[in-house]
């Protein structure tokens, strides 16, 4: 991981020390619901996001991860994220796999992160002008409350 990663990540986990998770102190803005793996509850919504940047913007998500939320007791596969302009809010669609599922557990699950206050790519990314790309930390908050959610009402 380059410096200017490192830094960012750090003032990131900082930054989140106090964001909580599913108890007290959580935003109740952060909408956490089953997920839809086939995208039919996106597909009215106009994607604010080109291609390009949901590819961007989903490996910048995969990549943090496996540093800070993904180091539990699943493995997360971040499968889509729709923002929407209109509703300024952006939906991350994800498939969580338990590390030992056990006779009876399903074998993955599809759960949904919505975020208000963002609306396209510059307000999740920040782009350096050397071309160095990193989640904004607001939206990084976002997703770490989120998980922690989904990850505390997995069973």
């Amino acid at each position: 991981m380059k410096v200017v990663g490192w830094v960012a990540l750090s003032a990131a986990l900082l930054g989140c020390v106090a964001c909580g998770g599913a108890g007290e102190g959580s935003s109740p803005e952060v909408e956490v619901s089953e997920g839809d793996p086939s995208g039919q509850s996106e597909a009215l919504t106009v994607n604010a996001l080109s291609p390009a940047q949901q590819k961007v913007a989903l490996k910048l998500i995969d990549d943090i991860c496996g540093d800070t939320w993904c180091e539990g007791d699943y493995n997360f596969g971040f499968r889509r994220l729709v923002c929407s302009r209109s509703a300024h809010t952006c939906t991350l669609t994800m498939q969580i796999f338990p590390e030992s599922a056990e006779p009876g557990q399903p074998k993955s699950y599809w759960r949904s992160c919505k975020t208000p206050h963002f609306h396209g790519f510059s307000s999740l990314v920040s782009s350096a002008s050397n071309g160095y790309q990193s989640l904004e930390s607001e939206y990084y908050d976002a997703l770490s409350e989120c998980v922690a959610r989904i990850e505390g009402n997995l069973h």
